[in-house]
């Protein structure tokens, strides 16, 4: 794993957690893109960045539980829960970045609201999946590829 690549994020998560708006945008190139596809949020360049960041509250938090570097492509992903002490929900998900001269580029995520507690989030126990092998593939009719 590119330590490069971890202290950005960790710097930029640090950022995020006590509200630096300047330090989080410094972990940004000038011209960044920020996207949560198909069409949740998109910002582009420090002046929308500012904006974005400059709105958190106090209490924002953004954790990582596991970070991948590829070094050839400079492309980096996340898996992160992002959301506010005390709450009862968080958002957890991944995040893919590119890396252009030790800064991030590109920000992709992926976001699935859930519990705030990680472990309870990811847990396989006492859930109602919407779909498991009882009711997949749908008898009506067959799935579509």
């Amino acid at each position: 794993m590119n330590t490069d690549f971890r202290a950005l994020m960790e710097r930029l998560a640090t950022a995020w957690g006590v509200q630096d708006t300047e330090a989080a945008i410094a972990c940004f190139t000038p011209d960044a893109v920020y996207m949560q596809p198909p069409d949740v949020q998109f910002y582009t360049g420090h002046d929308q960045l500012r904006a974005y960041f400059g709105a958190l509250k106090p209490g924002t938090y953004l954790h990582y539980h596991q970070l991948w570097f590829d070094e050839a492509t400079q492309t980096g992903g996340v898996e992160f829960s992002f959301g506010g002490a005390g709450k009862p929900t968080a958002d957890h998900g991944v995040i893919v970045v590119k890396v252009r001269d030790g800064r991030i580029a590109h920000w992709r995520e992926y976001v699935q609201k859930g519990p705030a507690d990680f472990t309870e989030f990811i847990a396989t126990e006492g859930k109602t999946w919407q779909w498991h092998i009882d009711n997949y593939p749908p008898k009506s009719s067959p799935p579509s590829v």
